[in-house]
């Protein structure tokens, strides 16, 4: 709702084509990828604030019984509409001041790359089935509790990749 509403609204106001519609939708992976590392990285570890206090008990309950309460990134449904203001504002104010019309599919991506991080990491954490594609993924994430200083991203390492993680 946070992303795909927006973006539909946004196209029958500013009508797009289908060419924008999937710019926009590769941007915005790209995007909503940075903004997973950026978050995870420099937010949920940032020593001393709410959001690192909180986040450690993600950590600190990783192969409990109590696991399964601390595994999503947006702890209540009004910091996931916060966490798509902060995002969808400023791509959506620059998408109009400079006419690309690609906001919708960045939208829209941004939505649905969360939707997947947030069901892979689940996933990860409770021992659930993954695709053949993402099952690498379990060892990398949980690799990152055994390191918190390395490994943000959680499924595609794009990121981690290109600006390093803080430790090795």
């Amino acid at each position: 709702m946070c992303g795909g509403v927006p973006a539909v609204a946004l196209g029958i106001l500013f009508p797009t084509w289908p060419t924008q519609w999937l710019a926009g939708f590769g941007v915005g992976l790209l995007w909503a990828s940075l903004f997973e590392y950026a978050y995870h990285r420099l937010l949920l570890h940032l020593p001393g604030t709410g959001f690192a206090r909180r986040h450690l008990e993600h950590h600190a309950t990783v192969e409990t019984p109590t696991e399964a309460e601390h595994v999503n990134f947006g702890s209540s449904p009004i910091w996931v509409v916060a966490l798509f203001a902060i995002n969808g504002i400023p791509v959506v104010a620059a998408d109009l001041l400079f006419g690309l019309r690609i906001a919708p599919g960045m939208l829209l991506a941004f939505a649905i790359y969360f939707i997947i991080v947030e069901e892979v990491h689940w996933r990860i954490h409770i021992g659930e089935w993954l695709p053949p594609v993402l099952r690498a993924s379990r060892a990398y994430h949980l690799a990152h509790h055994a390191r918190p200083d390395t490994r943000f991203n959680i499924f595609l390492p794009l990121w981690d990749t290109l600006l390093g993680p803080a430790g090795k």
